[in-house]
């Protein structure tokens, strides 16, 4: 997977349409008021990336050794589990914050401790990382002086005496907290900020593009398991409560599932191998489990190993490995 990755330039960046409307970085987590191109944005909250084995007994998760922190001073979040390759490492992509407030797209082996930046842009900001097929990275490019923007993808054009990756935006509707691609990338689900935010899923096959509203006021989690075919996400009923949803990329259909753990928002699924997909969670300080056939059942007591005010939530491609973000 390392041969995958590639340093973005910051000239490619600033070469990029960029969205003009401000809006929320992270607005489910922090409301930042906009900012005029000549102010620091504010720093997100302090955050570090804590990494576990995982075991599982009969269906039933374990949690196990304590791997890497993954984090410096300030924000570090978004983890996102590569897939294996050859070598077996563990890698993930994330989000980490420098002292000007911006973020950058970094990479972390957690076999090798190898660390560097995907991206490196002083005045800009990007979140939210992914890996796409064919290699591509994609996450969300916030222009400098705003918050949000569009989810950017790299594409291969032709450079000098050979094909390069270059990101672009991805879709027109702005500005985007979060995003999840189709498999084929021919659709992409957002997160648009607006009054209410808005669920929105775009097809990126049609001239101009087609943009249907699914929902008002999702959560912040918007996610597809490793292959899988439909995009996860949360709604707010009327008192608050979030209730896990799968929105079918062609159709634009939803199925609602099941609701949250009371006073969370953030959870994890996961493709079980067997047809089943299982979900993590948090619920008053320890982190559960369900799948279709159980409700919400306690793995871990978080707050005995020092993790408080969990938000995200991730799981590598073989269920090894959980990552759990929270606050320094």
């Amino acid at each position: 997977m390392k041969q995958t990755l590639s340093i973005l330039v910051l000239g490619t960046l600033a070469a990029c349409s960029e969205p003009q409307d401000p809006s929320a970085r992270d607005v489910a987590e922090q409301e930042v008021p906009a900012t005029s191109a000549d102010e620091a944005p504010a720093s997100p909250p302090g955050t570090d990336i804590h990494t576990y084995g995982l075991s599982w007994a009969e269906g039933r998760p374990a949690l196990g050794e304590a791997l890497a922190v993954v984090g410096s001073p300030g924000y570090d979040n978004q983890p996102y589990f590569l897939e294996p390759d050859e070598s077996g490492s563990i890698e993930l992509l994330y989000t980490s914050a420098d002292d000007s407030g911006e973020t950058d797209i970094w990479y972390r082996d957690l076999t090798s401790g190898d660390t560097w930046r995907v991206t490196d842009t002083p005045t800009a900001s990007e979140y939210s990382p992914r890996l796409q097929p064919g290699g591509g990275h994609s996450y969300i490019y916030q222009p400098p002086g705003g918050y949000a923007g569009h989810a950017y993808i790299e594409d291969y054009v032709d450079g000098d005496n050979a094909l390069r990756r270059e990101p672009r935006a991805a879709h027109s509707l702005a500005p985007v907290g979060y995003y999840v691609f189709s498999a084929d990338l021919r659709h992409v689900a957002v997160f648009a900020l607006g009054e209410p935010n808005t669920l929105q899923l775009i097809d990126r096959s049609t001239e101009p593009e087609t943009v249907t509203h699914i929902i008002d006021n999702p959560g912040r989690t918007l996610i597809k398991t490793y292959g899988g075919s439909v995009a996860w996400f949360s709604s707010a009923d009327a008192d608050g409560h979030h209730i896990v949803n799968a929105l079918d990329f062609r159709s634009g259909a939803f199925e609602t599932h099941f609701a949250l753990p009371a006073g969370s928002q953030d959870f994890a699924p996961m493709d079980l191998g067997d047809g089943r997909i299982g979900f993590f969670s948090t619920r008053e300080g320890q982190l559960v489990y369900r799948d279709g056939e159980s409700d919400w059942l306690p793995v871990a007591d978080l707050s005995t190993l020092g993790l408080n005010a969990v938000t995200r939530i991730a799981v590598n491609p073989d269920r090894s490995v959980i990552a759990i973000v929270a606050e320094e």
